[in-house]
C-alpha cells in the first residue's frame, strides 16, 4: 500500500467521523425546535416502537415456553433427561418411576394393612414423622435401580452375557404384556401407562426388564462362584448350629388378658381390675394343666385343651426366626433334651403417670421339645402336578329329614374323575419321554400347584416343605430313587398329586443350608466393595417422575 493511499484513507475516516458529528448536531437542533405537541408525538412513536420490540420479544419467549410445554407433554424430557446417575449410566425419571410404581403396585392390594390410603396423595401421608409414603417409594426406587445398575455394569465389565433362559424370560415378559393388552381390548402402551406412568413405552419397559433379569442372573453367577469347602461348612455349623438345626416341638400361646366390652351406646369399656385378675388366674391354671399334659405325654388331653380354648399354635416357627419369640432361647439352649417342657411368661411394658415402667403379664407360651436334629439327609429336586377334584352336589342321606321339606344337598368331591385325569397326565408324560422337560410341558398349564410357574419343579425339597402325602412318600421310609414317580391321593385337601423325583442334592440338607448362607455372606461383602466404586447422584428431573 502506497503512502498516498494511506493518507487518503485516514482523511476519509476523519471526514466520516466529522459528518457523523455534524449530522448528530443537526438532529439535536431539529429536536430542540419541535413544538411541544410534535415532540410528544415523536416520543409516543418511540414508545410504540419500543412496545413493538417488547411484544416481539415476549412472543418469542411464549413460543419457547409453548414449545417447551409441548416437549414436556410429549415426555421427551422425562424419558431422556438424566434423573439418576450410577457410575457411567444415567436413568430418566420414567425409568426411576418404573420402580416407584412397581413397588406401589405390589403393595396396593394391602394398602390398608400398611396404613396407606390410596385415595390420598402419597406426599400427604407419613410412614413415620417427617417421612412420607412418597419419600419411601422414591427411596426404594432409587435403591432398586442403583443395585441393578451396579450389577449390570459389573457384569458388562466382566464380559458376562445373559443366558438363553434369561433372554427367554425377557421375551416371556413381553408376551405377557401383549396377552394382557389383548385380553382387555387395549393397546400394550395403555397397559404400560396404567401400571408405570403416562410416559412408559415398550422400548423402555423392555430395557428395564432385561436389565433386571441380567442383574439377577449375574448376582446368582457371582454368588455361585464362591467355592465352599467341607472345612468351611463344618466351621459354619459350629458357629450357627442353633439356626441350622431342625426342631420338632409343640408350642401354644395362652392369652392372659381380659376382653373389653361395649356399653349400650357402643362405647368401649375397659375390663375392671377384678376381670383382669380373673383372666390372669384362668390363664395361669390353663398353662399349668397344658404343661402337665405335655410332660405326661397325654396328647389327647393336649389336643382337647387346645381346641376347647382356641389356643394359637406356634409349633411351626422356623429356627431362623426364633430370636423374635420369647421361647426361642429356651429351645436353642444346648442343655435341652428330648421331651423337655416349660411355660414361658409373656409380658408387656408400659409407662404410668409417674413415668415409671410397669410390666404386665399378657400370656404364656407352653411348649414341649420333641427332638432337635441336624438334617443329615439329601434334599430332593422334585416335579409335581396337583389336580384338585371338582365339587359336586349330592342329595343328603339324612334319614330324619322330613319327607315334605325341600330336598337337601351336600357338597362332596369327585375324586374318581380326578384320579382318571391325573392318570391321563401320567400316561401322557411317559409317552413324551418321562423326564423333567416332558413333565414341565404338562405341569405349566395343568397343575394348580405353586410350582406350576416353574414347570412343576421344586429344588432342594426338605422335610415338611411339601404336602403331607408328598412328605411321607419322600421321607417316611426308604427314600425313592431318582427317576421314581407316583400318583398320591390327598383326601384331606381333595386332590391328587403326580410326583417325579428328578434328582437329589449332592450335599446333606444342613450342608446346602450352610453353603447357601456362606455364599450369601460372601456375595454381600463382594457387592459392598463393588458399590464403593460407583458414584450415585440425582438431578432436579428426579421430581418429574409420574405417579400412577
Amino acid at each position: 500500500m502506497s503512502e498516498q493511499t494511506s493518507k487518503n484513507e485516514k482523511a476519509t475516516s476523519k471526514n466520516e467521523k466529522a459528518l457523523s458529528r455534524r449530522e448528530q448536531k443537526k438532529l439535536d437542533r431539529a429536536l430542540a425546535g419541535l413544538s411541544g405537541k410534535t415532540h410528544k408525538a415523536s416520543e409516543e412513536e418511540k414508545k410504540k416502537k419500543r412496545r413493538t420490540r417488547i411484544y416481539i420479544a415476549a412472543g418469542a419467549v411464549v413460543a419457547v415456553l409453548v414449545a417447551g410445554l409441548l416437549t414436556w407433554d410429549s415426555g421427551l424430557i422425562q424419558s431422556h433427561a438424566p434423573a439418576l446417575t450410577v457410575g457411567s449410566k444415567s436413568y430418566s425419571s420414567v425409568e426411576v418411576g418404573y420402580y416407584f410404581n412397581y413397588t406401589y403396585n405390589s403393595i396396593y392390594s394391602y394398602a390398608s394393612y400398611y396404613g396407606l390410603d390410596t385415595s390420598v396423595s402419597l406426599k400427604d401421608q407419613e410412614v413415620y414423622t417427617g417421612y412420607t409414603w412418597y419419600d419411601y417409594l422414591l427411596d426404594s426406587a432409587e435403591d432398586s435401580l442403583t443395585s441393578i445398575s451396579i450389577l449390570v455394569q459389573e457384569g458388562e465389565a466382566a464380559g458376562y452375557e445373559l443366558s438363553e433362559d434369561g433372554e427367554a424370560e425377557v421375551e416371556e415378559a413381553m408376551e405377557e404384556l401383549a396377552e394382557e393388552a389383548s385380553e382387555n381390548g387395549v393397546s400394550e402402551g395403555y397397559v404400560l401407562r396404567a401400571y408405570y406412568g403416562r410416559f412408559m413405552t415398550k422400548s423402555i419397559y423392555r430395557k428395564l426388564v432385561r436389565e433386571s433379569v441380567y442383574a439377577s442372573e449375574y448376582a446368582d453367577y457371582v454368588t455361585d462362584s464362591f467355592e465352599v469347602t467341607e472345612d468351611d461348612l463344618a466351621e459354619y455349623y459350629e458357629e450357627n448350629a442353633d439356626t441350622i438345626d431342625t426342631y420338632d416341638y409343640e408350642c401354644y400361646l395362652i392369652d392372659a388378658t381380659a376382653d373389653s366390652t361395649t356399653d349400650d351406646d357402643g362405647n368401649t369399656v375397659d375390663p375392671t381390675e377384678e376381670e383382669t385378675a380373673q383372666a390372669l388366674e384362668d390363664a395361669t391354671n390353663l398353662a399349668s394343666e397344658l404343661e402337665a399334659a405335655f410332660a405326661s405325654g397325654d396328647d389327647d388331653t393336649v389336643a382337647a385343651l387346645v381346641e376347647e380354648n382356641s389356643l394359637s399354635s406356634y409349633s411351626s416357627i422356623s429356627s431362623s426366626y426364633f430370636s423374635s419369640y420369647d421361647f426361642g432361647e429356651w429351645l436353642t439352649d444346648s442343655s435341652r433334651t428330648d421331651g423337655d417342657t416349660t411355660t414361658i411368661t409373656v409380658t408387656s411394658t408400659t409407662t404410668d403417670d409417674d413415668d415409671e415402667e410397669v410390666e404386665t403379664v399378657t400370656g404364656y407360651y407352653v411348649l414341649r421339645l420333641n427332638s432337635r436334629i441336624r438334617d443329615d439327609y439329601y434334599g430332593v429336586n422334585l416335579y409335581d402336578i396337583k389336580l384338585e377334584a371338582e365339587e359336586v352336589e349330592v342329595e343328603s342321606e339324612d334319614e330324619d329329614e322330613d319327607e315334605d321339606s325341600d330336598e337337601e344337598t351336600e357338597t362332596t368331591y369327585d375324586m374318581d374323575t380326578a384320579l382318571e385325569n391325573i392318570t391321563v397326565y401320567q400316561d401322557l408324560w411317559l409317552s413324551l419321554g418321562g423326564d423333567g422337560e416332558a413333565f414341565a410341558s404338562i405341569a405349566t398349564t395343568n397343575s394348580s400347584s405353586s410350582s406350576a410357574s416353574n414347570g412343576g419343579l421344586t429344588e432342594n425339597v426338605y422335610k415338611g416343605k411339601m404336602a403331607d402325602v408328598i412328605d411321607e412318600w419322600l421321607f417316611g421310609g426308604d427314600a425313592p430313587e431318582a427317576g421314581s414317580y407316583a400318583i398320591l391321593e390327598d383326601t384331606e385337601n381333595n386332590c391328587y398329586y403326580l410326583v417325579y423325583v428328578d434328582s437329589y442334592q449332592d450335599l446333606y440338607y444342613w450342608q446346602t443350608t450352610a453353603k447357601s448362607s456362606i455364599q450369601s455372606e460372601r456375595y454381600s461383602d463382594w457387592y459392598t466393595e463393588a458399590s464403593e466404586n460407583y458414584e450415585v447422584s440425582t438431578t432436579m428431573f428426579l421430581s418429574t417422575l409420574t405417579v400412577i
